[in-house]
């Protein structure tokens, strides 16, 4: 592991899609730490702010990160639009 500082480099309320990116993330080298809210986890709950997942990355592996994310999330643009 890094002893870098971490840094935040993405919020969701989806732990499913937190992890879907996390897979991404770690197969083209980036590491990564995930921060779940213990409350969502211990009572179920998948909407609001107790279930919000917090992706972060060692900050020299920020900007890999997000280029990473920006492709990700631009092609969900793309299925959204059919």
């Amino acid at each position: 592991m890094s002893t870098n500082e971490w840094t935040r480099v993405i919020v969701f309320n989806d732990a499913v899609e937190a992890e879907i990116v996390r897979g991404l993330l770690e197969a083209n080298g980036v590491q990564v730490l995930l921060s779940k809210e213990a409350v969502g986890q211990v009572y179920g709950l998948s909407v609001g702010s107790a279930s919000e997942v917090e992706i972060f990355v060692p900050k020299d592996q920020e900007a890999d990160a997000k280029a990473l994310l920006g492709d990700y999330t631009k092609d969900l643009g793309k299925q959204d639009q059919g």
